[in-house]
């Protein structure tokens, strides 16, 4: 019987433990979005974009470990997306039962770093720990977190605002807020969608969307 007890007890810890990433304080997608939104636009426009350091344009603590340390000198994309969502994340209480290797593994996967992650990089970590999924190009919605990929092979990670189309509804380009060279830095910016070497190639656009009731 005691045997018994122990496992129940182990199985509701568990339970418990995951209710902070399905806490029913946590707003509804859109409106997790719109954090996302006022996350992103809290960091000023500019600030140097630098490849080097951790890219964040803030420290990220967590309880008394420092997970991540404000980049030493600017910003680049992984790190600004990254803040934005940990920031947000971490204010609903999704990482309080997460230990700091584990963020520390999140945060490897968001940049790419692992050959899991390479291609899709925040949405893989959206699917891997069940906190949200794929959107299809059409269902986009201002704050969905974006990894694309241009046909010269160069890839970003950003926050989603919106497409650009042409007279017949088609897309023809991509608006997004991220930190970048030709933003010196954190700042919006508008891509083309297509054929071109520098254009982004629309099989390699991933779009995902932070779901809590997923």
């Amino acid at each position: 019987m005691s045997g018994f007890l122990n496992q129940l007890a182990k199985t509701a810890f568990i339970c418990l433990s995951l209710l902070p990433l399905f806490s029913e304080s946590m707003p509804h997608a859109q409106s997790l979005n719109a954090e996302f939104l006022s996350q992103a636009n809290f960091y000023p426009n500019g600030g140097e974009y630098i490849w080097s350091s951790t890219g964040c344009p803030e420290a990220l603590k967590h309880g008394n470990d420092t997970l991540l340390k404000r980049s030493k000198s600017g910003t680049f994309c992984s790190g600004f997306t990254f803040t934005v969502f940990f920031k947000v994340m971490q204010s609903y209480g999704c990482f309080d039962t997460l230990s700091l290797q584990a963020l520390r593994s999140i945060q490897q996967d968001w940049y790419g770093n692992t050959n899991a992650a390479a291609e899709t990089q925040c949405l893989h970590v959206l699917e891997k720990w069940k906190w949200g999924q794929k959107v299809n190009l059409e269902d986009a919605l201002p704050g969905d977190f974006l990894q694309f990929w241009r046909n010269n092979n160069t890839g970003h990670s950003a926050l989603f605002l919106g497409w650009e189309r042409d007279s017949q509804g088609n897309i023809t380009g991509i608006r997004y807020r991220s930190s970048q060279k030709r933003t010196n830095g954190i700042g919006e910016m508008t891509e083309p969608v297509g054929a071109g070497s520098r254009a982004l190639n629309p099989k390699r656009i991933y779009l995902c969307r932070v779901r809590p009731e997923a």
